[in-house]
């Protein structure tokens, strides 16, 4: 009886320890931290993020291809903590000179990188899987729609992609063929009221009816236009165009809010006089077959920091609308030399309500801190988008 009794003990005893084994190691599996690089995290939406060479006005001294940071990341929205490098530039399978400064999502697996590098042949457009080190392959490298310095790409709901170049707007099809407008690429030289525009097209989006809508930066042509979804062929195909505030104000960055019809448009330069580093949100009405500019708001400008805008926006590079939350994410330099240091990524909520009302509480800084800080990753901040 003793025995038995000695017996079922132990085996109690096993089973008990057994069991603490088994929670222990679980506990343990539940606290460690992943990789630094793996895939998951918090969060399904990020910001992504391209750091090759960017525009941020006359007169400002950005990073070059040579000395941007030169990688595709993205960040957590969640947390503003980094998540994965898509691509470092600055290694194999890259070549000496690349940098992207355009980047598109194509679904939730893969993207689309625009390449500059001054090399003969050498610019391109990639598609990438959106992972950690992600597996690259060529989507085009057409050396005539490629063929001078390449600034961005916009990604049409067709599949087409569009272009901007300093001189020009390129297409190409999502079957990779240059489309053209006669010889001339889809948007070249376009007449009055966008002339001329020939110079700079820092930047190329569309509306909700597909008209394009393209930044030109020059000095005495500062201005942003709108083109025919069918491209530019003739005079009346860009209309209408609309000036910068000041001639020494250069259209470096927008957004399109299409809920509420606005598009914001950020504008940069050597100073911090009235307009020139500024953010003004212009009234859109569209139709299926033309655009009209109405009222413009200035929601920002840096010769009114820190008395009515506690923030600096200056040398600003690039901006995206979160619609989803109504988040704006600025790429701003980290002070006024014009021989820009860094950059940072700022949030802020935007209210829409309050344009034309109380222009200055249009945005509101998201905590007293950037939402993801200059380090050696932000030089420069050529692109951004949000996705999956």
């Amino acid at each position: 009886m003793k025995a038995q009794f000695v017996t079922a003990t132990l085996k109690s005893s096993r089973f008990n320890l057994c069991g603490m084994f088994v929670a222990v190691t679980l506990i343990c599996t539940s606290c460690a931290q992943p990789p630094e690089d793996e895939e998951s995290s918090s969060s399904s939406r990020y910001l992504y993020v391209a750091s090759g060479a960017c525009y941020s006005g006359g007169g400002n001294t950005a990073f070059t291809n040579a000395t941007s940071s030169n990688l595709v990341y993205r960040i957590d929205l969640a947390t503003g903590i980094k998540d994965i490098t898509v691509a470092d530039y600055n290694s194999s399978p890259s070549q000496a000179g690349d940098s992207p400064v355009g980047i598109a999502s194509i679904d939730s697996n893969n993207m689309y990188v625009l390449v500059e590098n001054t090399t003969a042949g050498a610019r391109r457009i990639e598609r990438i899987a959106k992972e950690s080190d992600g597996a690259r392959s060529l989507f085009s490298n057409n050396t005539t729609a490629l063929s001078v310095a390449l600034r961005g790409l916009h990604l049409l709901t067709n599949g087409d992609l569009l272009i901007n170049k300093n001189t020009a707007i390129e297409k190409i099809s999502s079957a990779n063929v240059r489309v053209t407008k006669g010889v001339n690429p889809y948007v070249n030289a376009p007449a009055a009221p966008c002339a001329t525009s020939t110079t700079l097209m820092s930047k190329v989006s569309t509306l909700s009816n597909q008209f394009i809508v393209f930044l030109h930066s020059a000095t005495s042509q500062n201005r942003f236009g709108f083109v025919k979804p069918e491209g530019y062929a003739a005079g009346g195909d860009c209309t209408p165009a609309q000036a910068a505030p000041n001639a020494a104000a250069f259209p470096v960055a927008m957004a399109y809010d299409a809920v509420n019809l606005k598009l914001l448009v950020a504008y940069s330069g050597n100073t911090t006089n009235t307009d020139i580093n500024s953010i003004y949100a212009y009234n859109i009405t569209e139709t299926a077959s033309s655009v009209t500019v109405g009222t413009a708001n200035k929601i920002y400008d840096a010769n009114q920091y820190p008395t009515t805008y506690p923030y600096l926006l200056y040398g600003i590079s690039e901006m995206v609308l979160d619609p989803t939350d109504n988040s704006l994410y600025i790429a701003t330099a980290i002070n006024t030399a014009t021989t820009i240091v860094n950059y940072a990524i700022e949030k802020f909520s935007y209210d829409a309500t309050q344009i034309g009302v109380s222009n200055s509480s249009v945005l509101t800084r998201s905590g007293s801190t950037p939402f993801y800080d200059y380090g050696g990753d932000t030089k420069c901040i050529a692109d951004m988008m949000i996705a999956d």
